[in-house]
């Protein structure tokens, strides 16, 4: 949109200079349109072919003024022409490379939109080298995304065809970040119409929205309002184990602890034994803090307590060990 804004302008400018010059020449030597204008297009692209008609010493100096006030303009515009073509050749071989890399991603998380909020998901997200494709629309956002090196699309994600693009029928996880409830509604629709097994996390921005969203697929809606304000009032009453819960869940390099959840398939070691016969504690230094079912939650789970094909269990400890389970 910008560059055929620019190219209306600059052509605009060329169409008053030509039209300006040619009166000047109709007017200083009394000559027709037709000659004036001819005489005009010559001086102002330099072909210097011939004079069309005998110059007076004002048509002369009137020449000089054509040629210095068309010329750059000229100029100006060919090589913005000739740029956009070439850029426009080179977005669409690159274009065309990046539809084949999106193609071969499988298990990645789909981003719709890079605001704020999208901006710092995918900064978390690629620093733990994590797969992902943001859709975005707005060319700017789209530029600094891609000036960071992410996979992004420069499209809407409103639109069933941007999210086949982005690859949702193989994707892992959908989040949902746009800037109005009725467009993450939107999204959350097609999405979960696309993959039925994706998981699909939203944002919403009033507060009664977040039940609809439920219903229509979202597995999870964030409301950034009253997350934040949860946040605030939690730091003033209990600023210690905020400062905790920050700790083990943004743990840094330096500190080893960490909240993981592992999930108990058929051939995890773990599957049908009781928590004190896991080994958990002795051999990967993990305290199990609570276990997610289909029924519900247990937290704090006794040490007898069995553990099923498809709980989740959500351990504190070191992250490397936790991993090493299987």
């Amino acid at each position: 949109m910008k560059s055929g804004r620019k190219f209306f302008f600059l052509f605009l400018v060329m169409a008053a200079i030509i039209f300006i010059n040619t009166a000047g020449y109709m007017i200083i030597e009394e000559v027709d349109f037709t000659p004036a204008l001819y005489m005009t297009i010559l001086s102002v692209t330099t072909v210097g072919y011939r004079e069309v008609f005998p110059l007076s010493t004002g048509g002369i100096f009137f020449t000089i003024w054509v040629i210095l006030s068309g010329i750059g303009v000229f100029f100006y515009i060919t090589v913005s022409i000739a740029e956009y073509i070439f850029e426009g050749r080179v977005r669409k071989i690159l274009g065309r490379r990046r539809m084949k890399k999106f193609s071969e991603l499988k298990n990645h998380v789909v981003i719709a939109g890079f605001g704020r909020m999208g901006e710092y998901v995918c900064r978390e997200l690629a620093e733990k080298k994590i797969k992902f494709v943001v859709i975005e629309n707005n060319p700017e956002r789209f530029a600094i995304a891609e000036e960071r090196n992410y996979n992004v699309l420069l499209n809407d994600a409103t639109e069933d065809e941007a999210l086949k693009l982005a690859g949702v029928r193989r994707a892992k996880t959908f989040i949902s970040l746009l800037s109005s409830d009725a467009d993450n509604i939107f999204t959350v629709l097609s999405t979960r119409e696309f993959n039925p097994g994706i998981f699909i996390i939203s944002r919403a921005l009033e507060f009664g929205n977040e039940k609809k969203l439920c219903k229509i697929g979202a597995n999870r809606v964030i409301l950034p309002y009253e997350l934040s304000s949860r946040r605030i009032v939690h730091t003033v009453l209990k600023p210690n184990v905020v400062e905790f819960l920050d700790t083990v869940t943004y743990s840094s390099p330096e500190i080893f602890l960490s909240i993981e959840e592992y999930t108990i398939r058929e051939d995890s070691p773990l599957a049908g034994k009781e928590i004190k016969d896991t080994g958990l504690r002795e051999e990967f230094n993990a305290m199990v803090v609570a276990i997610k079912r289909t029924k519900g939650v247990i937290f704090s789970p006794s040490s007898h307590e069995k553990i099923e094909v498809g709980d989740i269990l959500i351990l504190v400890g070191e992250k490397a060990k936790i991993l090493g389970i299987d």
